[in-house]
């Protein structure tokens, strides 16, 4: 008597779907009949590959918000700035800390601290539309150079219902002391910029450019690095590296 094991599996290869490819492949080599099984049998059970997950962006401490989203999309519309309201997404940002919202300018994209929450509803919104008026500001200027609390800035904030905004707020958020690593000074005016990043471009003073040159960008009010040691002597008041 036939094991029960192996009598099932005769029975499945005699049937008509495997019956059907060997006698279809049988004059091909091993090589051959392996593909054209291979075919056949997804082409019966239409397997198909499942699609990509569109990635997440996990470690960051990214919390995508529709419902801000959607506030910010109305008002640009509003403005008529369609481009801009396509493209602008708003996230809670876990790794924010002193800092009470951030506009990034090429990805269209404003992260909000998760702290703000407890001042809602207030407080979330007036950062929303503090850092949407950066977007605008900039989208505006179209490559140009301009103050990040400049005129652009101010008029936006106008139109967005929030005239008169300061350029910080004053919200009791936790605070971090960072020490200064690099600093600059005006060829101008001598005064003492500290910096905790390098300037990638070249930068000029802005207020001589507003006393000098009405407001506008010159080379001659550029500020040039130098080094910490001559920074701490010339302006001790800052909390060097």
């Amino acid at each position: 008597m036939k094991d029960p094991k192996y009598q099932q599996l005769n029975l499945s290869l005699n049937g008509s779907l495997f019956g059907g490819i060997y006698k279809k492949s049988k004059n091909l080599n091993h090589s051959q009949r392996g593909a054209q099984s291979s075919r056949t049998l997804l082409d019966l059970f239409e397997i198909t590959k499942p699609s990509k997950r569109k990635r997440v962006a996990r470690g960051k401490g990214l919390k995508y918000d529709p419902e801000l989203t959607h506030t910010c999309r109305e008002k640009l519309e509003s403005m008529k700035l369609f481009s801009l309201a396509s493209g602008v997404n708003v996230f809670w940002n876990l790794r924010l800390k002193s800092t009470a919202g951030l506009a990034y300018h090429d990805s269209i994209r404003i992260d909000l601290n998760t702290r703000l929450q407890r001042f809602y509803p207030e407080e979330p919104n007036r950062t929303l539309l503090h850092e949407l008026a950066h977007l605008i500001a900039n989208h505006r200027a179209s490559g140009s150079r301009i103050q990040p609390h400049g005129i652009e800035w101010q008029r936006a904030c106008s139109e967005l219902g929030i005239p008169g905004e300061k350029r910080c707020h004053d919200l009791p958020l936790a605070t971090t002391e960072v020490k200064r690593k690099l600093a600059y000074r005006c060829r101008y005016c001598g005064v003492i910029v500290p910096r905790v990043k390098k300037l990638t471009r070249e930068s000029a003073c802005y207020p001589c450019c507003q006393t000098h040159n009405r407001g506008n960008y010159s080379r001659r009010f550029l500020l040039e690095k130098i080094s910490i040691t001559e920074a701490k002597t010339l302006a001790p008041q800052y909390n060097w590296a």
